[in-house]
């Protein structure tokens, strides 16, 4: 499969990065998969991985609004409240998916991107089939800021990979934010920086609340969504129970890169799962 490299100051190169990232924006981005995807309303997510099951409860109330709005989500997918709104991202239709990854696109592979994640016994996640789907279908979008050949998920490749996520982001959900996190930090950055941000508002989010951070519930969510351009859903099949789509989505529109690089990104099969390696 092959991929692209946009170089900054190109036509195709986001305009929201150089905005909110200035010099700090990354001098070339690579991409596999529809880049339009980030003209849709996107919704960035961080979440620290120490959220309790109480936290991912009061996220998900947020999510039972938010998930009948039109958006694209992006984000590392990692943490365990991520990994969740990742799977919602694609049970529904009205989502779609970007991933980001912290390895180089000549490595990276839609399979290996979830072993990282979903490792055993959490491989057989009822959207797999979905996911795989919508990666031979060129419905899902794959950006990484790290050279091609980087294999590994370094500290510095992951600090790097979210912030660029929350600038490309036209507003960002942080569930949980434990002080002394990297999602701590960089939820301070993002809301210092006046990007649009916010919390659930619940005690266990007083963290990022102390940041400034609004805390929204499920009526104040959807002003704030459709404050910011976002629009409740028109579809009769919203998920993937609801059987095929109504509405299915159209060719995504060839985009032109600066600098075209040939790298590999199979899609696997269904084959199970290595075992994680502790970090």
């Amino acid at each position: 499969m092959e991929y692209q490299v946009i170089e900054r100051g190109a036509k195709d190169y986001p305009a929201r990065l150089t905005e909110r990232l200035g010099k700090d924006a990354p001098a070339r981005l690579y991409v596999r998969g529809p880049l339009e995807l980030l003209q849709r309303v996107t919704m960035a997510v961080i979440c620290s991985d120490s959220i309790s099951g109480v936290g991912m409860m009061a996220a998900n109330q947020l999510l039972f609004t938010i998930r009948e709005y039109d958006l694209n989500y992006i984000g590392g997918w990692f943490s365990i409240m991520e990994t969740e709104i990742f799977r919602l991202g694609l049970w529904r239709y009205n989502h779609t998916v970007t991933l980001f990854s912290a390895k180089g696109l000549a490595k990276e592979t839609f399979e290996s991107y979830l072993l990282d994640r979903f490792y055993p016994p959490l491989d057989k996640f009822p959207e797999k089939k979905e996911y795989f789907r919508r990666a031979e279908a060129g419905e899902l979008l794959v950006l990484s800021v790290s050279e091609p050949a980087v294999t590994r998920t370094l500290r510095a490749n992951v600090v790097y990979r979210n912030l660029v996520a929350c600038a490309l982001g036209d507003f960002t959900f942080v569930p949980f934010a434990q002080k002394g996190t990297k999602t701590h930090a960089l939820a301070r950055r993002v809301k210092e920086a006046g990007w649009p941000v916010f919390t659930v508002e619940d005690k266990l989010a007083s963290d990022a609340h102390e940041l400034g951070i609004v805390g929204l519930n499920r009526r104040s969510v959807a002003g704030f969504l459709e404050g910011l351009g976002a629009r409740q859903t028109t579809m009769v099949h919203k998920t993937l129970a609801d059987g095929l789509r109504d509405d299915p989505p159209s060719e995504p529109e060839p985009f032109v890169t600066s600098r075209p690089v040939q790298g590999v990104l199979p899609f696997a099969s269904d084959k199970p799962a290595r075992k994680r390696r502790s970090r």
